[in-house]
């Protein structure tokens, strides 16, 4: 199974491959700061510039800014509270590629050497997920979101054929959306499948600390809850505050920063989650079928 870090290096091959399209068949540099010109200007940006994109050239240079930028707020997200000398290796990456890809002036005497530059740059960007600690041994997470559990609300009978052995994940966005279900839903089933499984994690943590995950079935699964709800302004810059699947989907963010090395997968059977998992790069599977 695949891991966040395996998920961005297949983004930053894609973005390689878009980057050499537009710089080796669309772009051009010529020197615009010659040394026998009668004014010599100091520069600070390159003595190349780039020559001006065509129809063409411009709609891929449009395509491989759209995947870098999401594959940047990704990479800011993991790498948030890493030491202040990261984050500034992080950010001279970045201004490498947004100047490679937005077509600034250049030191390079041609595009090969922009595009062996700018490779370099995505690479170091990804080295940078190494220095993020992981205290697991690879145990594949699955973290629900509600209507998984509604689904499905047995969740010792869950099992996954890829990953016999494997733990879910509970964030608090899902159990408050729980607390409010058993009370408030106007469908007398939904309330009661709310109420069951809120009694059923408080059973749970009589096995131990919830918080540091306990057994749900000996040799398969263990189940964890989070207990502090995500800063969803400091993830993903698409994200709202106000959705609740959102909120989700910026839990499920953290969990991946605290297991980059693991596969962490959201188990949804929501089309428009799902849609939005897929976007953000985050794998996500439907729960197993009710006995």
């Amino acid at each position: 199974m695949r891991t966040m870090t395996d998920n961005l290096g297949e983004m930053a091959g894609e973005i390689q491959n878009l980057l050499q399209n537009l710089l080796l068949n669309h772009s051009s540099v010529y020197m615009w700061n010659t040394p026998d010109s009668s004014v010599k200007v100091l520069s600070l940006v390159g003595d190349y510039a780039y020559k001006q994109l065509e129809e063409e050239g411009r709609q891929i240079q449009a395509h491989v800014l759209e995947q870098y930028r999401r594959f940047y707020a990704l990479l800011t997200v993991l790498l948030k509270d890493q030491p202040k000398d990261t984050l500034k290796e992080l950010s001279e990456e970045n201004t490498v590629m947004m100047c490679t890809i937005e077509q600034n002036h250049t030191w390079c005497k041609n595009t090969q050497e922009v595009f062996h530059e700018a490779v370099q740059a995505l690479q170091r960007e990804l080295k940078l997920l190494n220095r993020l600690y992981d205290s697991s041994d690879g145990e594949a997470i699955y973290v629900p979101d509600t209507n998984a559990l509604l689904y499905n609300p047995d969740l010792e009978s869950w099992m996954f054929p890829e990953t016999p052995r494997f733990a879910i994940v509970l964030l608090p966005t899902v159990l408050s959306e729980l607390d409010l279900l058993k009370v408030n839903h106007r469908n007398e089933e939904v309330r009661k499948k709310a109420e069951k499984l809120t009694r059923k994690v408080k059973e749970y943590r009589r096995r131990g600390s919830l918080i540091s995950g306990v057994t749900l079935v000996k040799g398969r699964s263990t189940i964890q809850a989070i207990a502090i709800e995500p800063n969803v302004k400091s993830s993903l810059p698409w994200l709202d505050s106000d959705n609740d699947d959102d909120r989700i989907l910026a839990g499920v963010i953290e969990v991946m920063r605290a297991r980059p090395r693991s596969p962490v997968l959201t188990v949804s059977r929501d089309i428009n989650f799902q849609n939005k998992t897929e976007f953000a790069n985050i794998p996500f599977i439907e729960p197993p079928e009710p006995a």
